[in-house]
């Protein structure tokens, strides 16, 4: 024991020394410094990712049949004949090492959506897939950056990403999906003065719209609360059952939205100890419980 932690302190004086003059390191697939830093290979691909402008659900992950497994933290879910922009991006999250990217710039990029359509671009990019199914989009792309975060130093330094790769996996569905609007999607109401200074949230507004290809059933949103860290996705406090609350939803065309009132109670006894609030509907096939999740303050 004595001498692990002997070796833990010696490491740790090492690596404040290399930080308060110079770092520099190479990999297999990379280099990284203080002045700047190149990655190739599989340290390119954590700098990878694809956006997307609307229109995406969420898929939950016990719903992905097995020879996608492996795809399951990069999967998502669009309806079919819809138009979505979609775009390569860099995540300025990085990897490990470098982190907090700043003044990132594609230099490159292609996009191969797996259904014939494969474009090279740096801006965004209209698709819309015309069958439903499993498809597997690969993002392609050249990078730069202007500064970055080293073992948590912060360096004005150039950094350069070759050939980064990420594979997507995007369910096409022809169906209806509900989505919550994502510019807040819901909004907290009071009834009187009294209430708004005493923080007892009355009612809720909540938009939701059907980003899917066919007209959504009739069903309800319900609101409840969860516990805070509580992994089982759903259930309700066992403390809180009573500030249960659901509201009717009409059926909705594909591309419509509306938005309904919903009568819930947020005691501000409970803001403090309780944070998570999940949403649901009576037709989970419409709606991704995923999705649901909101903590309001």
């Amino acid at each position: 024991m004595n001498i692990n932690k002997t070796r833990v302190g010696i490491f740790a004086i090492l690596l404040s020394f290399l930080v308060l003059f110079s770092i520099s390191a190479t990999w297999a697939d990379g280099k990284y410094g203080t002045d700047g830093f190149e990655v190739t290979g599989p340290n390119a691909d954590s700098f990878t990712q694809l956006s997307a402008n609307k229109g995406i659900q969420t898929i939950e992950k016990n719903k992905i049949p097995k020879k996608w497994k492996s795809y399951k933290d990069y999967a998502f879910q669009v309806a079919k004949g819809n138009k979505i922009k979609y775009k390569a991006s860099i995540n300025s999250g990085g990897d490990i090492l470098v982190t907090n990217l700043k003044g990132m710039k594609v230099k490159g990029a292609t996009i191969d959506f797996d259904d014939g359509t494969k474009k090279k671009t740096t801006k965004w990019i209209s698709h819309t897939y015309k069958k439903t199914g499993w498809y597997l989009i690969k993002v392609k792309l050249n990078g730069t950056c202007t500064g970055y975060d080293i073992f948590g130093q912060s360096i004005k330094a150039n950094g350069k990403i070759i050939n980064g790769t990420k594979i997507y996996l995007v369910k096409v569905t022809d169906a209806p999906q509900l989505s919550l609007g994502k510019s807040q999607p819901i909004t907290a109401g009071y009834y009187s003065q009294k209430s708004y200074r005493r923080g007892t949230i009355d009612y809720l507004v909540i938009k939701v719209a059907n980003v899917g290809s066919k007209t959504s059933k009739a069903t309800k949103i319900s609101m409840w609360y969860q516990k805070s860290g509580d992994k089982n996705i759903g259930k309700i406090h066992p403390k809180l059952k009573k500030y249960t609350a659901s509201a009717k939803l009409k059926a909705l065309k594909p591309g419509k939205s509306t938005k309904i009132i919903l009568r819930f109670k947020i005691p501000k006894k409970y803001s403090k100890i309780v944070k998570n609030l999940r949403l649901g509907t009576s037709s989970l096939k419409q709606i991704s419980k995923r999705d649901a999740l909101y903590v309001i303050n």
